[in-house]
């Protein structure tokens, strides 16, 4: 009798250990089939809006998922649930907002719902003028005039040291100095926004000088420094008579006033 229980009880134990491991292994599985995390979005706050592209994904539901593009009237259309809006949310509220839906249809329970945009198009800024990479930018996150001046490569050689910022609201153009961004560059740009970089000013440098042409304008450079981009004066020409020409008319200066877009310095011969 004693040899049958041991053998009963060494039976239970083998049982119990060979069931472990299978617990072990479901346990594991169960791990390995969670929900995978949502994406970081590239900002949080952007909202959506007409023609913009979303990718909506349904964890467990392939064929519930889908990409779609925002209708005009600022909704999106699903299987089962049909049109839920979507212009105004940011990605995280339409995931919501798409589960909340296929819960209370009674469709799904608790449905992880993940939203990304995959095509920015309903809020944007244009770019134009003497800029490497002009065109339309989308506010796929907040940008400043500077940023977005940056993303489109800045202003190139022939391009002005300031640029052009027309608000979308009508409240008219501003002019931004490249040389003082503190001021202006920090302004948050809005969708519709149009920023134009203009050719880079002027000045002209003529008469007796070593190289005579147009020069780019810089802001607080002086006719001295004018005419030292033209390579100075020639051996005949003579610095204490000169003339300069401002908006069609002449007018007096001296080699260290500033210099004004547009202005033409003239290097006259000396008198001997």
């Amino acid at each position: 009798m004693k040899a049958e229980a041991l053998l009963t009880s060494l039976s239970i134990f083998l049982a119990v250990a060979a069931a472990a491991p299978a617990g072990a292994q479901t346990a594991e599985m169960a791990v390995t089939t969670a929900p995978p995390s949502a994406k970081p979005e590239a900002d949080a706050g952007y909202q959506l809006g007409p023609d913009d592209e979303v990718r909506i994904a349904i964890f467990g539901q392939p064929d519930l998922s889908s990409t779609t593009r925002i209708k005009a009237d600022g909704t999106v259309t699903l299987a089962l649930i049909g049109p839920v809006q979507a212009r105004g949310k940011t990605t995280s509220q339409l995931a919501q907002a798409i589960a909340a839906s296929y819960a209370s249809g009674g469709f799904l329970a608790n449905p992880s719902v993940n939203v990304e945009v995959s095509n920015y198009v309903s809020r944007f800024v244009t770019v134009l003028g003497n800029v490497p990479q002009a065109g339309n930018y989308p506010l796929d996150r907040n940008y400043t005039v500077a940023s977005m001046l940056a993303k489109a490569g800045g202003s190139t050689k022939d391009g002005a040291n300031a640029v052009i910022l027309t608000p979308a609201d009508g409240s008219g153009a501003v002019r931004i100095s490249l040389a003082d961004m503190a001021v202006g560059g920090s302004r948050q740009l809005k969708p519709g926004d149009i920023l134009f970089v203009p050719p880079a000013e002027k000045v002209y440098v003529y008469g007796q000088v070593q190289q005579p042409g147009a020069f780019s304008f810089a802001p607080g450079q002086s006719f001295r420094q004018a005419l030292a981009l033209a390579g100075g004066p020639t051996l005949a020409g003579s610095t204490k008579r000169i003339k300069v020409r401002r908006g069609g008319k002449e007018i007096q200066a001296n080699l260290d006033d500033p210099v004004q877009p547009e202005d033409v310095l003239i290097i006259r011969e000396k008198l001997f």
